[in-house]
């Protein structure tokens, strides 16, 4: 497992089991977290397309469906929903020699497909390489690379194609791969602006638009393909919003009932909780949602040096330090309870850590 010292970029020897991994495969499987966001659907579709190019089989397989926002990076290459109940799928994840995961670094965030990739491994032929840039990697793949300095896994995704071209001396960056890792740089960075955004990123979102990628279509296919069931979910969240603990705190819950009176979806959640943060004295915000199968997710959000993956930790969640998650095996009343006393507690305690004594 690889896990580099804050401000430097893994070697081309560091990344070389990555590289001797992938290019040994004959079928490679890629593969991101549950409710996929921008940086693993962009990291997994570059890296679909140079495996491509380098005459491998590869598939993508997912645990859950595509935002809309991101439908369009299957332009680039297939993007498949795994259906854990369908034999083709099965099958043909069986066939693989080689599983990439990406932008996640624990077994269960690949949901429905961890048992079958579990099974598969323990016939003997199915390799795992993990590559991500969260806190607290979990130790279950053959070949982990996990720098949590990197603004994105899309950085460490770029770096690996740099150490890949100098191994087969063969370019491989091309229009579609370009865009992709645009599109997993720009999110995670959230459009250059997050605290991990390094002048080396900047630096790699020129290369990426020398090499094709179009910043502003990108960004407009991103950030302007809302649905309308997406705008419905905004306006009644906004009005629901409350402001706790003399306005440190931001909370807001969404009820199955307000998914489904206005149409929308799970992920349609994730545009709201950057409207938690957005009043000056709010330092922590809390985003609870109801799922249908009766768990809740939590998401968490912080300005300045709180470190909300530690209260995502305490849940089996994780994340970073200003923006972190997990998936409650609770009620939604419950959890709300539950998390409302915590958070309060974590964010004076965060504070008082934050107070030169």
């Amino acid at each position: 497992m690889i896990l580099p010292e804050h401000g430097r970029t893994l070697t081309d020897m560091e990344w070389q089991p990555v590289i001797d991994a992938m290019l040994d495969a004959r079928h490679v499987v890629l593969t991101t977290h549950e409710n996929s966001d921008g940086d693993g659907l962009g990291s997994e579709v570059a890296l679909a397309c140079i495996l491509k190019k380098l005459g491998k089989e590869v598939s993508i397989f997912n645990p859950t469906e595509i935002p809309p926002n991101y439908l369009f990076l299957r332009e680039s290459h297939e993007i498949r929903v795994f259906n854990d109940r369908d034999e083709e799928s099965i099958q043909e994840l069986f066939l693989a020699d080689l599983l990439v995961l990406v932008d996640a670094n624990l077994h269960d965030r690949m949901g429905c497909l961890w048992p079958h990739v579990q099974f598969a491994r323990e016939l003997g032929k199915l390799g795992i390489v993990c590559i991500d840039h969260h806190l607290d990697p979990e130790d279950f793949a053959d070949v982990t690379v996990c720098e949590t300095y990197a603004s994105s896994t899309g950085e460490l995704v770029y770096d690996l194609i740099l150490s890949m071209e100098k191994t087969i001396r063969q370019p491989l960056f091309s229009p579609d791969v370009a865009s992709a890792l645009y599109v997993a740089v720009m999110t995670d960075t959230g459009s250059f602006r997050f605290p991990k955004t390094t002048p080396y990123v900047y630096r790699i979102a020129a290369h990426l638009v020398e090499e094709g990628a179009d910043p502003n279509l990108v960004y407009d296919r991103v950030y302007n393909s809302l649905t309308v069931e997406a705008l419905k979910l905004l306006g009644i969240s906004l009005s629901s919003i409350t402001i706790l603990e003399d306005g440190l705190i931001s909370w807001l819950f969404i009820s199955k009932d307000m998914l489904r009176a206005t149409g929308s979806k799970l992920f349609d959640t994730d545009l709201i909780i950057r409207y938690l943060l957005s009043v000056p004295s709010v330092r922590v915000a809390v985003l609870l949602v109801e799922m249908h199968d009766g768990r809740t997710k939590v998401s968490f959000r912080s300005r300045g040096r709180i470190y909300v993956n530690q209260l995502a930790r305490k849940y089996g969640g994780g994340g970073h330090m200003n923006a972190a998650g997990a998936l409650l095996q609770m009620s939604s009343e419950r959890a709300k309870m539950v998390v409302k006393d915590d958070v309060r507690t974590f964010t004076r305690e965060q504070l008082d850590l934050t107070i030169p004594q």
